[in-house]
């Protein structure tokens, strides 16, 4: 009986594991926009960047997460010190800010 209830969990963890990750995975990766790029690395962190010639801080870190299945939340930190929400638009289209980021292949 316990090994049953045990197993039970194990599986739901994986399920629920895989369907995360499944999520987070459509916004993994490098996306531009006019107004610079957002890298998102796999492990809820990432570098956001200005577009060049542009006098901004460059390679300033943030960490991510999902509100939902297609909104990410991006807090920033310093010198910016701020929080974005993303609404993924299709597989290669996130806006951010009234941006459209297209996804980098």
């Amino acid at each position: 009986m316990k090994t049953s209830i045990i197993a039970g969990l194990i599986l739901s963890l994986c399920l629920l594991s895989f369907g995360c990750s499944k999520n987070e995975s459509k916004f993994t990766g490098k996306w531009v926009g006019q107004t610079g790029s957002f890298e998102f690395l796999k492990d809820n962190t990432g570098v956001i960047n200005p577009p060049k010639g542009v006098d901004l801080p460059r390679d300033v870190r943030f960490k991510w997460g999902l509100q939902g299945s297609d909104t990410v939340k991006i807090d920033v930190g310093p010198p910016v010190g701020k929080t974005f929400f993303g609404k993924l638009i299709n597989k290669d289209s996130l806006v951010i800010e009234e941006d459209k980021f297209v996804r980098q292949r």
